[in-house]
């Protein structure tokens, strides 16, 4: 049977009229002739069509529209199917264009006055002009126009239990909120005697609805019926307490008292009807998920309206597409009926690409809402306020403004009276509002992990997430916890059900193009886009330039060095992006941009900036890290040799480390910005800057005993060396390669990188390169039992920094070479080159060289048996180990420590000592662990006790 039943479609003229309705059974009509579709999901198809025209409808919601929880096995699919036959039949008449395919979805494409619900509109606002303009008669008309379009039951003949339940009942308070304007309108003109009858029938059908008893009690009373209407007061009265245990409102309340004490003659104006009480909050999340903490903190708020002498104020705060208006509905739709006279809402677009609404003009629109006539609404704002608060005062009622682009926009909106609560959305921080009207600020960060994986959950079903877990956690950080991101990648979950989530993970590792709508309300660039725009020129240069920063944080000198400026114009300039959430300041003073805000970033430098400028940000960028990081590491430990970068450019930041403690704050603070900097210039082929910060990273992960971080960047320094084919470069690599090696006890690894390196320092007669290496040997083979080359290797390295002349070097040599004499049983040779190492280190003021040459002169002293002499020793050297932050060091120290009581007999004593040395690298996983272990475990065999 065709879907479409009609009569003589063949004298339906091309191109004529089609108009829609679905104010009572679906309707098409085309030329005088109405077609209908008999197929139950093609009306639901079009309905849904018709309910958002030139909208996009998501295939989801297409889907759970027509089949609700009953999803066929391919719902993409089955949508395409329904469209494709709706589009046939529409066809036939003609229309079939009118049904437009989209991304991700389906539009009708027909203009509002084709349709009954652009009609309704229509009419309403020809109603609300003329009221406006003091027309009632103009007023009345239109709005008897607008209700003459209902034509029974709204959506009637279409089988959607969703649209029934959600769509519907909108729709039925709409007719009656019309009815209720023309009754007033009526009243308002003397017009009561015809109205009788009519409201009888309407609090028949509609018996809890207050507003009808209202103003039938009215009507009754202007016609003398006074027992009448007191009646019809306490039958309403009875059915609420009956059915809920409550009295009815305020208003009503005041009407009877009038009535009871007023002759008809001189009766209750129409101002004293029962005003209405607008719900407005906008429909919930189904989906919605977390943010215990922030409903939680709203909650207090709540609380707070019974006892605050004011009206209580909330601002939800955080960055574009966090879910600041999801959350504020969630929890406003729980909470509403805390608030009886009502819930206003505005979207007051303050981050709009459009024309922000004025406060005069929601002011107008709310009182309208509240019942107050257009002609009786003043122009003059300082009267339309006053009115407005008027009209609040008394009332318990909850407003919602959403998308507040600042205080000023909002503060003529506040209540003058206690019992209201006000939340507020913005992605700005609304100083102003939270320090002159005690306001309250709730901030929403990102989505935590748990979050993320419940909303996903919610969405996906935790079937679907408990087979590809690891993929969700995937889509987790491609969305990068944005819950926007996030929405947008479940609802494409949710239509390509078949799809793996593993190649939802995989598409939308494109970044920003993998969260594109054609909604500028649910893009994700579009809406990144309303905040950039509102942003002033030098702000929004700076958020450009923050994309170019490979994270995770930037401190307020780093931006400044980025972007040419000063620290306190650099300050000014994040302080306008953290209260437009662009930024966010995860502790004070160091700001991050989440990946997609990064990405978006990065998209409008290369639109915005010149590349000339872009190059010179990044080579400021480099130069700061650069800068600080050598004067850091120079600090901390003077004795760093190698190439030091090239002098920064002018407006690079170059900060104060006047003393250790402050250099270990500034290198422990940016460790991991370092490293992301390292990755970033490998990648874009910065090499001779990776080379140069690995000599900042790698002394200061050695001396915390992060072998593996030293690893890394060692071999990012060789790669380096390699490609910019400098052999001296890879020499060094090698060299610092071998060393760590040796010392996490990979022998044939240490032994070929400190062979290259001699190999290549020679080959380039770089005699400095080649007696460190020299010094490398001589401990290599040292550990490796083979004493006597060991000493070789030492002398060899003494002799070429004597010969070269640097100091520290020529120290490091000498201790090397004690610690050999050593090894050969020469230690008084051992002692006196110890002591002159440690001198020439302390004339140096090189404390972490003065605890290993301390350690050396203790070493030689226990072999010559003066205990003491080694005990003094060995504790100095903890001392300036723990004072450099040194803990390699200082448990090498206590090892030895250990050792020396041994010697002396005092069990108890060594094993103190070895077990802090224990415990320290334990912390940082050194290879000395095996070795202390040891000890205890000897210590405790020969003296029976643990």
């Amino acid at each position: 049977m065709s879907d479409l039943a009609h009569t003589d479609v063949s004298t339906t003229p091309p191109g004529g009229t089609i108009e829609f309705g679905v104010l009572g059974p679906l309707r098409i009509t085309s030329g005088g002739t109405e077609l209908k579709m008999t197929s139950p999901r093609s009306r639901a198809f079009l309905a849904l069509l018709l309910l958002n025209p030139g909208r996009q409808v998501s295939l989801y919601t297409f889907a759970d529209a027509i089949w609700g929880a009953d999803l066929p096995q391919n719902p993409r699919r089955a949508v395409q199917l329904c469209a494709v036959r709706v589009r046939a039949q529409l066809d036939r008449i003609g229309a079939g264009e009118l049904v437009v395919t989209c991304p991700d979805g389906y539009r009708l494409d027909v203009p509002p006055e084709r349709t009954d619900l652009g009609l309704v509109e229509a009419r309403l606002r020809e109603a609300d002009a003329a009221a406006d303009e003091g027309h009632t008669e103009r007023e009345l008309a239109a709005v008897t126009l607008a209700l003459a379009l209902w034509r029974g039951d709204p959506l009637a003949d279409v089988p959607s239990d969703v649209l029934h339940r959600e769509m519907a009942p909108g729709l039925r308070e709409q007719q009656l909120r019309l009815v209720e304007r023309r009754v007033d309108i009526l009243l308002r003109n003397g017009t009561v005697a015809d109205l009788v009858s009519e409201l009888t029938t309407l609090t028949a059908r509609h018996p809890l609805r207050e507003g009808f008893c209202g103003r039938l009690m009215l009507a009754l009373h202007r016609l003398g019926r006074r027992g009448e209407a007191l009646d019809v007061y306490h039958r309403f009265r009875r059915l609420l307490r009956e059915e809920f245990g409550t009295d009815p409102g305020e208003a009503l309340q005041d009407l009877h008292a009038t009535i009871l004490t007023s002759r008809p003659d001189t009766g209750p104006d129409v101002a004293r009807l029962p005003l209405p009480v607008p719900r407005e909050l906008p429909s919930d999340l189904p989906s919605f998920a977390g943010r215990t903490e922030q409903r939680t903190a709203l909650d207090g708020l709540l609380a707070m309206v019974d006892t605050s002498p004011g009206p209580v104020i909330g601002v939800v705060t955080g960055t574009a597409g966090v879910g600041k208006t999801s959350l504020a509905v969630h929890w406003a739709r729980g909470i509403a009926d805390e608030f009886p006279d009502g819930q206003l809402f505005a979207d007051l677009r303050g981050y709009h690409p459009g024309q922000a609404l004025s406060a005069h003009r929601v002011q107008s629109r709310f009182l309208r809402a509240l019942g107050v006539r257009g002609e009786n609404i003043p122009t003059d704002p300082d009267e339309l306020t006053a009115l407005y608060r008027s009209t609040l005062d008394g009332r318990r009622m909850l407003l919602m403004l959403d998308n507040a682009g600042s205080a000023d926009q909002v503060r003529p909106l506040l209540p003058g009276t206690a019992g209201c609560l006000v939340v507020i959305t913005s992605r700005d921080v609304l100083i102003s509002l939270i320090a002159s009207d005690g306001a309250h600020r709730v901030n929403l960060d990102l989505f935590s992990l748990t979050e993320a994986r419940e909303l996903l959950t919610r969405r996906l079903g935790p079937r679907r997430l408990a087979v590809e877990a690891r993929a969700a956690d995937d889509i987790i950080a491609a969305s990068a916890r944005l819950p926007l991101a996030l929405a947008i990648a479940a609802a494409r979950a949710v239509i390509d059900g078949d799809t793996r989530l593993s190649v939802l993970a995989a598409q939308l590792r494109d970044g920003l193009d993998a969260f594109d709508t054609d909604s500028a309300t649910t893009d994700v660039r579009a809406v990144f886009s309303w905040s950039y725009r509102a942003l002033s020129a030098d702000a929004a240069r700076m958020l450009r330039l923050l994309g170019l920063h490979p994270g995770p944080q930037v401190t307020m000198a780093a931006a400044a060095s980025l972007a040419g400026l000063s620290p306190e114009e650099a300050e000014v300039k994040l302080a306008e992006l953290a209260r437009a959430h662009l930024v966010i300041e995860q502790r004070p003073g160091r700001f991050a941009l989440h990946d997609l805000m990064r990405e978006y970033a990065v998209e409008l430098a290369a639109a915005e900036d010149a590349g000339t400028d872009r190059d010179r940000a990044v080579r400021r960028l480099l130069d700061h890290y650069l800068h600080n990081g050598y004067t850091a590491i120079n600090v901390i430990d003077p004795m760093l040799t190698g190439e030091g970068p090239a002098d920064a450019l002018p407006e690079v930041v170059l900060e104060k480390m006047s003393d250790r403690e402050a250099a270990m704050h500034w290198i422990t603070a940016e460790q991991e910005v370092l490293v992301s900097i390292l990755d970033w210039a490998a990648d874009a082929g910065f090499d001779r800057q990776v080379w140069q910060l690995v000599w900042v990273l790698v002394p200061y992960f050695d001396r915390h005993g992060n072998s593996a971080q030293c690893v890394k960047c060692l071999r990012a320094a060789l790669k380096a060396g390699e490609r910019l084919g400098e052999p001296l470069m890879r020499a060094r690599a090698h060299r610092g390669l071998g060393n760590l090696y040796f010392r996490t006890a990979q022998v044939e690894d240490a032994e070929r990188h400190l062979e290259t390196a001699l190999a290549l320092y020679r080959d380039n007669r770089d005699e400095f390169g080649e007696a460190h290496v020299e010094m490398g040997l001589a401990a290599f083979r040292e550990h490796q039992g083979r004493h006597p080359e060991a000493l070789e290797h030492a002398l060899r390295a003494l002799e070429l920094h004597r010969r070269l002349g640097d100091a520290g070097s020529h120290a490091n040599a000498l201790n090397s070479v004690a610690c050999c004499y050593i090894q050969v049983g020469q230690h008084q040779l051992a002692l006196d080159h110890g002591r002159r190492a440690l001198a020439a280190f302390r004339e140096l003021k090189a404390p972490d060289a003065e605890s290993a040459a301390l350690d050396t002169i203790g070493d030689a002293y226990q072999k010559l048996r003066r205990f003491t002499d080694a005990i003094d020793s060995y504790h100095e050297a903890i001392r300036l180990a723990r004072q450099t932050e040194n803990r390699a060091y200082a448990a090498r120290s206590l090892i030895n420590l250990g050792d020396t009581y041994e010697a002396m007999n005092d069990p108890d004593a060594a094993r103190r000592a070895w077990r802090e040395a224990e415990s320290i690298v334990e912390e940082i996983r050194h290879p000395f662990l095996e070795t202390v272990r040891a000890r205890l475990a000897g210590s405790a065999a020969r003296n029976g006790s643990g």
